[in-house]
Parts: structure tokens; C-alpha cells; sequence
């Protein structure tokens, strides 16, 4: 096998290995990416839900493209120096398409990516009406990916299982044909959540949305539980969506841009910070001033 095009797979499974567990935020673009990396985040999501909405201002419901997935996966690979842990929804198809996925974001320096057994198009894990595939249908996705892949890309294996029983025999499934990790998507309780750290074996990742299915807990009592990976998976949107409405409706309001100055980074810090981050990257020392 050979090694990651940035090592990113190989630092994403160290952190696996590691006996911490690992909170990974999504981001729902690349500048909100480097704010999570800046602040402390071992590494960080590529939420279909934060991209669906950033980039197209749609809904999480199926739309976007392995294509368009990949280069967002590429923009932020060549900006973060944390693993990128990439959605990569139901694989887009089938198979076929799903070995095309794992090559594709190999290529793109992706981590880790999720393949969930969602029937297409999909939906949100934390909304309703979710149909999952036949679980024999999605083995041949999930095993074609495995052996597919040609460097350590981890692989994470989803179910939107409407039942918890049925969730939990999945996952069981999922791991014993070799996924690095499993996740049960919108889990709807706390007692849900204990039976699946406690009769799931291996690597587990839980997903937290503000205000979704699954009760929110803080990472350390979910690490405890027996959680490996604790997925908050649009912080990043949901404050800069609050934010955005707070300060621009004031501006508006006001008509007055020295309104929002308590709110607002002002232009030299901001210059400051985007031209700093861009000359490290190309090993050009900001000038001293």
C-alpha cells in the first residue's frame, strides 16, 4: 500500500490509535476550516450538510457531486495541517462509484472519508423519511471500498437505520468486514447511545448537531461511554449563520457600518491574518513592519 499524497491518513490513524479520544467540528468552507484548525481542532469534517448549504445554499438532500465534493476536498487539503475527515454521502452510486470515490479523494489528500447506507437521493441523518439500502447491497459498496483503497485512507462506515436494533446489527456488520469505524447516524437517546458503545466492538464515532436527534453530551463523558470520535458536524455554520443575521440585520437597521464594529474584525486584522496564513504556506516570511 502505498503512503497518503500528504500524510494525512497516516496522521488521522495515529490519532486513532492514540488512547485520546478525538473531537472532530465540521466546516462548511475553507476559511472556516482554518478558524478550526486555529483553534486547537486535531482535525477537521467536510459536512455535506455545511457544503450543501455553503455552496449552493441547498438542503442536505443528495444534490452536490463526487466532483464537486473532490475539489472542495482538494481546496481545503491544500490549506489545512490537520487530517480532512470527508462526507462522502452514500458513495454516489453504486459500487462502481464507490471505488471511484475512495481513488478520488485519495487524490485530493482526504483522511478519512464516511460512506453511509442511505438509499439515493439521501437526506440529512438528523431529519425524517430516511430509507437505508438493503444491508447485502450496501456490503458490496462498503467491501468494494475497502479493497479499493491504495493508500491508508480510513474508512468510516454509516447506517441511518431507522431502528436501533437494526442499527447495531449493521454496524456489528460493518465492522467485522473491516471499517476503521463505525457510525450510527441519529441516535434519538442516551440509552440508544450506551448500548451502542457497549455491543458495537472497535472504533465508534457519534454525530452531535445543535438542536438535532441525538442529545448532546460533553465529549468527554461520550469519549467515556466508549465514543472514539465524537463528530460536532456544523458548529462552524451554525454560529456564522447567527452571527451573520445579528450583524447585518443591525447594519440595516442602522445604516451606519461603525454599528457593527463591536461585532467585526476590522480590515487590517483580518488582512493581517489571511496574508500571514497565505505566506506561511508558500514559506515566504511576513515582512516585518
Amino acid at each position: 500500500m502505498a503512503s497518503s499524497i500528504n500524510g494525512m491518513a497516516e496522521r488521522f490513524r495515529d490519532l486513532l490509535a492514540s488512547p485520546a479520544g478525538i473531537e472532530v467540528p465540521g466546516c462548511y468552507d475553507v476559511l472556516s476550516a482554518i478558524h478550526l484548525e486555529i483553534a486547537g481542532f486535531p482535525a477537521v469534517f467536510l459536512s455535506g450538510y455545511g457544503f450543501a448549504a455553503s455552496f449552493f445554499g441547498n438542503p442536505d438532500i443528495g444534490l452536490t457531486t463526487l466532483t464537486e465534493t473532490t475539489l472542495y476536498a482538494r481546496n481545503l487539503t491544500n490549506a489545512l495541517r490537520v487530517p480532512l475527515v470527508v462526507d462522502a454521502d452514500n458513495g454516489y452510486g453504486n459500487e462502481d462509484n464507490a471505488i471511484r470515490t475512495v481513488h478520488e479523494l485519495e487524490h485530493a489528500g482526504a483522511a478519512a472519508m464516511i460512506l453511509e447506507d442511505q438509499v439515493f437521493p439521501k437526506r440529512c441523518g438528523h431529519t425524517e423519511g430516511k430509507k437505508v439500502l438493503p444491508l447485502a447491497e450496501y456490503m458490496r459498496k462498503l467491501e468494494s471500498a475497502l479493497k479499493a483503497r491504495r493508500t491508508p485512507l480510513v474508512i468510516v462506515a454509516r447506517t441511518d437505520a431507522a431502528s436501533i436494533d437494526e442499527g447495531i446489527q449493521r454496524a456489528q456488520t460493518f465492522h467485522a468486514a473491516g471499517a476503521d469505524v463505525t457510525l450510527i447516524d441519529g441516535l434519538r437517546s442516551l440509552d440508544d447511545a450506551r448500548r451502542v458503545a457497549q455491543e458495537v466492538p472497535g472504533h465508534k464515532q457519534i454525530n452531535l448537531f445543535h438542536g438535532g436527534k441525538t442529545p448532546v453530551l460533553p465529549a468527554a463523558e461520550l469519549h467515556a461511554m466508549g465514543f472514539k470520535v465524537v463528530l460536532y458536524s456544523a458548529p462552524a455554520l451554525f454560529l456564522a449563520s447567527a452571527a451573520l443575521i445579528q450583524g447585518l440585520k443591525t447594519l440595516r437597521a442602522t445604516g451606519h457600518l461603525g454599528s457593527i464594529a463591536d461585532q467585526s474584525m476590522r480590515f487590517s486584522e483580518f488582512q493581517d491574518f489571511i496574508e500571514s496564513r497565505y505566506l506561511q504556506a508558500i514559506g515566504t516570511p511576513p515582512a516585518k513592519v
